[in-house]
């Protein structure tokens, strides 16, 4: 399970990294009046302003298109989709997994909002798991006063509520914020860390090799560095992985609410938030059951690699 979790999660991040080359507006390269643009998505040429694939087809020498021919912003005015009626619409050979309420192709904003949920889940990790390693360390090292205020702050901080704090931030901001969902998630999520971390110094910082770098005269921050957070990490970098897949959850749940990433741009828990605001509409499932796979698999992906880096580090694979 550990491999096919990492397979997973290894096709959702190069999904991130390449979105722009699966699902986009503009083609990979074309060569279009004399001119030839190669990655136009990205450089956003003045000359291909209001253009898309379905435009520049007709009169283009040459062009390398998308799987999805599609922008996660395009609308039902630029698509060109003719169908009948009113989106969402199911689907179809044009929009394989369907449209939401705006005509918007959902594969397109599932593969771009893939980018948004995954750079703001690392960043919450990192920032979490960098935070709560080096106030850890310090603890297990120092003991004494700093240990007693750092058991106390961590008590408080693992009840903190997380989502008031947030909407707090929001409502001070006047708007919900990338930037800020990172940085309240990863200043309420670092107590884990630092108790795991904590642990270990404590129990290494009496072993030989730590005692040896004292009696040669090495300085605090080089035992540190060099010798106790390395070697403590074992159980960091277990809690980080499965750090991944909450953050996951955390991020979809507060997009949900409106508190995540700002409209239009693509996420999966705005996605789910659509759903909702579509239950009205019989039958719609595609809203719902798309990004939720999405969200599970990538979910349980991190659950079973962190079993496995646990099994690994603990010695028993």
């Amino acid at each position: 399970m550990t491999r096919v979790g990492a397979i997973v999660i290894v096709f959702w991040v190069a999904l991130a990294l390449g979105a722009d080359l699966i699902a986009s507006d503009l083609p990979i390269a074309v060569r279009v009046d004399g001119e030839t643009f190669v990655l136009p998505a990205w450089s956003r040429p003045g000359r291909l302003f209001d253009q898309t694939q379905a435009t520049l087809a007709p009169r283009a020498e040459w062009m390398v298109g998308t799987l999805v021919p599609f922008g996660p912003l395009q609308t039902l005015a630029t698509t060109g989709t003719t169908r009948t009626g009113a989106p969402p619409f199911s689907p179809d050979e044009r929009h394989w997994l369907g449209t939401d309420d705006l005509g918007r192709d959902v594969l397109a904003r599932l593969v771009h909002g893939a980018r948004l949920t995954l750079l703001i889940a690392l960043g919450v990790v990192l920032l979490s798991t960098v935070l709560g390693v080096l106030l850890g360390a310090v603890a297990g090292w120092k003991g004494g006063v700093f240990d007693l205020l750092l058991s106390r702050v961590l008590e408080i901080a693992s009840t903190f509520p997380t989502v008031f704090f947030l909407i707090v931030v929001v409502a001070a901001l006047r708007g919900p914020s990338v930037v800020a969902v990172v940085i309240v998630l990863g200043l309420t999520r670092w107590p884990e860390a630092a108790r795991l971390v904590r642990a270990e110094v404590l129990r290494i910082k009496n072993l030989d090799f730590v005692l040896a770098a004292r009696a040669l005269g090495a300085s605090e921050p080089r035992i540190l560095a060099r010798h106790l957070i390395p070697n403590a990490l074992g159980p960091a970098i277990v809690s980080s992985t499965f750090a991944v897949g909450s953050a996951v959850l955390v991020e979809s749940a507060l997009s949900f609410l409106g508190l995540g990433a700002t409209p239009p741009a693509a996420s999966w828990g705005e996605l789910l938030q659509q759903a909702h605001r579509n239950l009205i509409t019989p039958g719609a499932w595609w809203l719902a059951v798309w990004p939720g796979l999405a969200i599970a698999s990538l979910v349980l992906a991190t659950q079973a690699v962190g079993k496995g880096l646990a099994r690994r580090f603990d010695g028993r694979a």
